[in-house]
């Protein structure tokens, strides 16, 4: 029985996890969201164009290189 790793995975740092503030389409019907760091200024969902709503998720975090 071998050991099969995927090419470069060993290379990838581990993934950290952070409490991240999104925002989450109210629609039913859409499942869009957006990071803070990333929402448009009039906080609108960017796939549907609802209102949005704040919450706080745990998601990988993003390290600027």
């Amino acid at each position: 029985m071998g050991i099969f790793i995927r090419k470069g995975q060993a290379d990838q740092p581990d993934r950290v996890l952070a409490n991240t503030v999104v925002y989450v389409c109210s629609s039913g019907n859409c499942n869009g969201w957006m990071r803070e760091e990333f929402a448009t200024d009039d906080l609108k969902c960017p796939l549907c164009g609802h209102d949005t709503v704040q919450e706080i998720r745990e998601l990988p975090q993003i390290i600027d290189s």
